[in-house]
């Protein structure tokens, strides 16, 4: 049993935690003793310049706890300008020199302080920082625009850089991921490899239950502005039009003021369920009582929830953007339209609610490759294989 050091996001929803969660378990299940390293970020006090400044005056640099049910350091998330703040995880010292290290995390960042170690660590990345940066611009965050602009923006690039280059091995969250990597840093090929997130196929299971009144489905972190709840809700309000009985059920967050009032303004308030953050067997049942996924995001290293869907036997009309390439084969098990494109995601819904048989073809589809490609025991055979590669006889 060797000790392991999982640099990641702080623990909690979404894809990056679950990607975590995924590594955590595996490391488990053959005897290593992980430990997830993170910046507390989530606890940092927003209400007033005095409660933050109460906070880290009382707030030790580091803290060992139990975090999402896994042992953790948690350090502090000091308000230093972006070259530094990814330093931050370095107070963990003698906790990074773990004989086993992973770095798991959207971009590469979260990986610097085992870059700067010069030691070996396993990287799995969802995407390039710049790709994001890019999504979130086109969805309106002005954060994300001007942050490109900023004098650290290319001290950011070069240490994403530094963190690809000493990587031991590197797993690209999707075949799109793999490509933007490899066409970015040609030399990083020979070390390169993409792993998608395993799917649990025993939970995730069909059960041929169609709901009446049938319903479209979305489950997402729809704060985020790149998952595009407004182009889905546009596109609803004109599907709606021809077939009066759909409803839309929108499952993972709860919904910003903005996109409630869009839901009244359309006219379809009534008609859409905002469900919130759901329990797992309730987030099983919506998927297997659906008609249609429908996945709008703008910009996406994989998109989890697609795997999710398409292991309960649903169909899935997605955008071209990024990771979901990778996974939705055109034509087989969903379709993929351009981005951002209302007329042609209108276009899609109705076309393939006009066509049951399809519809099921398709769910039968996506499960079937779910279980041939993405099932927990396939990724988790090629996430052994690079880590024993990293790490030889210790792991």
């Amino acid at each position: 049993m060797a000790k392991a050091a999982l640099l990641t996001l702080e623990p909690g929803l979404g894809g990056v935690p679950a990607l975590a969660r995924t590594v955590y378990r595996m490391l488990t299940r053959v005897d290593h003793s992980p430990q997830v390293i993170y910046r507390a970020s989530g606890d940092v006090p927003t209400t007033s310049k005095w409660a933050m400044l109460k906070y880290f005056l009382s707030t030790p640099p580091l803290r060992a706890l139990t975090k999402d049910s896994m042992p953790a350091i948690a350090v502090a998330d000091y308000p230093l300008p972006p070259r530094y703040q990814y330093h931050l995880l370095r107070l963990a010292g003698s906790e990074l020199t773990a004989p086993i290290a992973v770095a798991v995390s959207g971009s590469s960042h979260v990986g610097l302080p085992l870059a700067l170690a010069d030691r070996p660590y396993v990287l799995w990345v969802a995407t390039l920082y710049e790709e994001e940066l890019k999504g979130r611009a086109i969805a309106g965050d002005e954060w994300a625009n001007a942050f490109m602009q900023h004098r650290d923006w290319p001290i950011l690039q070069a240490q994403e850089q530094l963190v690809y280059e000493k990587a031991s091995v590197i797993l690209g969250l999707s075949p799109t991921t793999t490509e933007q990597i490899a066409a970015r840093w040609p030399a990083l090929k020979p070390k390169l490899r993409t792993v998608v997130y395993p799917v649990d196929t025993r939970l995730f299971v069909p059960n041929n239950s169609i709901a009446d009144p049938p319903y479209l489905l979305l489950t997402a972190r729809i704060r985020d502005p790149r998952k595009n709840v407004g182009l889905l809700l546009r596109a609803f309000a004109k599907v709606h039009v021809e077939f009066p009985r759909l409803r839309l059920v929108i499952a993972g967050d709860e919904p910003l003021p903005a996109t409630q009032a869009l839901a009244t303004q359309l006219g379809v308030d009534s008609w859409v369920d905002f469900a919130g953050h759901v329990s797992i067997d309730h987030l099983v049942q919506l998927y297997q009582r659906a008609t249609l996924f429908v996945f709008p995001s703008l910009q996406e290293g994989l998109g989890i929830s697609i795997l999710d869907a398409m292991a309960c036997g649903l169909p899935v009309i997605s955008t071209r953007c990024g990771g979901p390439q990778g996974i939705v084969e055109n034509g087989v098990t969903g379709l993929l339209i351009p981005n951002n494109d209302e007329a042609a995601l209108t276009q899609s819904i109705c076309e393939l609610l006009g066509q049951p048989a399809q519809l099921k073809a398709m769910g039968r589809a996506g499960r079937e490759k779910i279980e041939e490609q993405f099932a927990r025991e396939h990724i988790e055979a090629e996430l052994h294989a690079a880590f024993a590669d990293a790490f030889g006889n210790v792991y």
